[in-house]
């Protein structure tokens, strides 16, 4: 696992996920990055299919208000919502509920 990284415009303040070369809402390059260890899940439902394949298991999915502004969609680990952990694991936003710090 490893740490759930946002864009942050140094002109306008916006922040956002996935990470960005340059500001959606104001358009600067100066852009840097910001960790978001935490967040709110806030609407989830389950998947249940993958191209050209029934899962196994449902997959549990929700968004996840991110601390200090952005939203993620992640998969939910654990069940539950409120307040959850959030980091990446291989590559994809994970939410804990429950775990945030």
């Amino acid at each position: 696992m490893s740490d759930l990284h946002v864009t942050v415009c140094r002109d306008c303040g916006w922040r956002g996920f996935p990470e960005r070369l340059w500001c959606p809402a104001c358009g600067s390059d100066e852009v840097g990055t910001a960790v978001a260890a935490s967040g709110v899940v806030a609407e989830g439902t389950s998947v249940r299919r993958a191209p050209g394949r029934e899962l196994a298991e449902p997959v549990a999915v929700a968004t996840v208000r991110l601390e200090g502004g952005g939203t993620a969609v992640a998969r939910v680990e654990g069940g539950g919502g409120g307040e959850a952990a959030v980091s990446l694991d291989d590559g994809a936003p994970v939410a804990r509920p429950g775990s945030a710090t």
